[in-house]
């Protein structure tokens, strides 16, 4: 029940991309997360049993953002990207792998109300600098030269 309620608290505090002061994040939700026709080929290598409901969006997104491999947390660490799940991924090594320039996958930050204040941990460490929640899945990342910033979209549930 209350994954439901943060749902719909998550809907009505987030932004679409005209909210967003970044222009980082502005472009990537411009290009790809509410753009209508997304026809581009996938250029990022997933694992074989990689299939959750947002991996349209997500490929999407990391093909934008130029990522060539994505892998779970802790099997490759030759990836770009590390798709974790706050069950099992402790807080110091996932900071550890993006202060090595790696973007965290957060699969369902707000599951329970252990990975939820996880998450929220996660977003206040100095070493993250750009989060992007979009509820259902959530991408944690240092980005040079850009002020800690924290941002709430909107699922596009039309996908």
């Amino acid at each position: 029940m209350r994954y439901y309620w943060d749902l719909i608290q998550h809907f009505f505090v987030s932004n679409s991309r005209h909210g967003t002061h970044s222009p980082f994040v502005y472009g990537l939700a411009s290009r790809v997360i509410y753009h209508i026709s997304r026809v581009r080929p996938y250029t990022v290598a997933v694992p074989s049993d990689f299939n959750p409901k947002y991996s349209d969006l997500l490929l999407a997104i990391l093909t934008d953002m130029g990522v060539q491999k994505l892998a779970c947390f802790r099997e490759d660490t030759s990836a770009d990207a590390l798709f974790a799940d706050l069950k099992s991924a402790p807080a110091d090594q996932l900071l550890e792998a993006i202060r090595r320039g790696k973007i965290i996958v957060v699969h369902e930050p707000f599951h329970t109300r252990q990975t939820k204040q996880l998450w929220r941990e996660l977003i206040q460490s100095p070493d993250v600098v750009v989060s992007i929640n979009l509820f259902h899945f959530g991408l944690l990342m240092y980005r040079e030269g850009q002020r800690k910033e924290n941002f709430l979209l909107r699922y596009p549930f039309w996908r």
